[in-house]
């Protein structure tokens, strides 16, 4: 007789088949996933970028209002600068306008070596243009050490960039700063002393400022006689070669000696000595030159 087959028994090739069949799919389907999720959700890229774009304009808006305007630059004044403007007919933003110079180039409160030296531009360093005197022969420039102040830069050894042909056209300064003046004479021809002929002149403090450093500096019409520069921080009186006294600096009133050297003797020679003194010693501060021309 046969015997009945359990209906769960039935059922099981069924069931191993269905199983066998949806891990075949799985398979498959995971032949085709990525190795690991994306960094980014679509779209995050291109936000990025903008985000980034965003912040750079703003910082670029930050920084021109930070330079200041027009107005602010010529409103900004120290002792000794302009006060008057020539209209142009074009004007320029602040900053658009840099010299640099090629040299080490003193900046003084005004136009010439009689204005007291504010700062040096070094060799290579740039500088923001305000503007340009009359003569064209001094830039007004932002003084890279003090951004708030502004002083006037011999152009000989300065290079201007940008539009520099609209920048305001200052008046000159009117006056150098009062109270510094002295006289020169000349005193005696001392000779041969240490290796160099000696001529010596009297000098006398006429002005309202101490005397703290000097400079001579020659020139033989005649020729020959091979002039030196002499720079000195101090005053001294000599009697023939030997040095009889000495003066650390020149208060109003008082009188010293300065000398200039010359490698040949200059006696009979058509001289003319250049003295340039300064209210600080290495020749710093507010300077002065006179001029002597003169047969010892």
């Amino acid at each position: 007789m046969r015997q009945k087959e359990d209906p769960k028994q039935q059922r099981r090739p069924l069931q191993h088949l269905i199983v066998f069949f949806a891990l075949l799919v799985l398979i498959s389907l995971a032949c085709y996933l990525p190795s690991s999720l994306p960094l980014n959700l679509p779209g995050q890229a291109d936000f990025d970028i903008q985000t980034s774009v965003a912040g750079t304009v703003v910082a670029l808006e930050v920084d021109q209002v930070n330079r200041g305007t027009d107005s602010e630059l010529e409103g900004t004044q120290t002792p000794g600068n302009p006060t008057t403007v020539t209209p142009t007919t074009a004007s320029v933003s602040p900053g658009e306008v840099k010299v640099f110079v090629s040299e080490n180039t003193n900046c003084r409160a005004g136009q010439g070596t009689t204005f007291e030296r504010l700062t040096i531009l070094l060799k290579g360093e740039e500088a923001e243009v305000a503007g340009i005197d009359t003569s064209g022969d001094y830039w007004y420039i932002r003084r890279p050490d003090k951004l708030t102040e502004f002083c006037w830069l011999w152009g000989r050894y300065a290079t201007p960039t940008g539009p520099y042909e609209s920048v305001p056209v200052f008046t000159q300064v009117p006056t150098a700063t009062p109270g510094f003046e002295f006289e020169i004479a000349y005193h005696s021809n001392l000779g041969l002393c240490g290796g160099f002929y000696v001529l010596q002149y009297r000098i006398t403090n006429t002005g309202s400022f101490t005397l703290e450093s000097w400079q001579t500096s020659s020139v033989d019409h005649t020729g020959g006689s091979n002039p030196q520069i002499n720079q000195q921080n101090k005053f001294i009186d000599n009697t023939g070669c030997v040095p009889v006294g000495e003066k650390v600096n020149l208060t109003p009133g008082e009188s010293y000696y300065v000398n200039a050297l010359f490698n040949n003797n200059p006696a009979g020679h058509d001289i003319t000595v250049t003295v340039q003194v300064c209210s600080a010693d290495g020749l710093g501060g507010i300077c002065r030159s006179r001029t002597i021309r003169h047969t010892p």
